[in-house]
């Protein structure tokens, strides 16, 4: 078989590259390194959470226009949705609004963190969850009069079950996936 000129280029490059000397890095060189890695294998957490923020809100907001509830967005007239409130008790109608309202923004949450992310939330993302369904229905409240039902507080508890049940589920299915693959 005959070689190449390229692979015969090739070949005395990694020659050469073998013959040289061993060249230790810069210590500045080392020292960015490290930072580098250090700061890909724990993301500072406010980062973490401001991602997880920014993703809930956004997924949030865009639950929202299709939300008869509060008065907002195109599903103002949507007449499935009121025979569904309409046909629902009101304890279950705002545990399963609370649900749907931030399961979506967990999950994406679970698909678009990485690994190192969703470490460095720890335990403390039920605190995050927790914070973020109080200040979503207070901020819903403030968008609407019907959030005044007492029944409406089975919001919080559905918004907070979304939130464990949603982001749990699909980082144990993403991570299962992964160590079978």
């Amino acid at each position: 078989m005959k070689k190449t000129d390229s692979e015969q280029q090739i070949l005395k490059e990694f020659v050469e590259f073998i013959e040289v000397d061993p060249a230790a890095p810069s210590k500045r060189a080392d020292e960015t390194v490290l930072a580098m890695v250090a700061k890909d294998l724990q993301p500072a957490f406010w980062s973490v959470f401001g991602k997880l923020t920014l993703i809930e809100v956004a997924c949030g907001l865009s639950t929202l226009a299709i939300c008869p509830q509060f008065g907002l967005g195109v599903g103002q007239h949507n007449e499935f949705i009121h025979a569904l409130h309409a046909a629902t008790s009101p304890v279950v109608f705002y545990l399963l609004c609370g649900l749907f309202f931030v399961s979506i923004g967990v999950v994406l949450s679970g698909l678009v963190l990485s690994k190192t992310e969703i470490r460095t939330l720890g335990n403390s993302k039920y605190s995050f969850f927790f914070g973020y369904s109080v200040m979503a229905y207070l901020i819903l409240v403030g968008l609407g009069e019907e959030a005044f039902v007492a029944s409406s507080m089975f919001w919080m508890l559905g918004a907070l079950l979304g939130n464990v049940l949603g982001f749990e589920s699909v980082i144990r299915m993403r991570f299962a996936k992964v160590r079978h693959a």
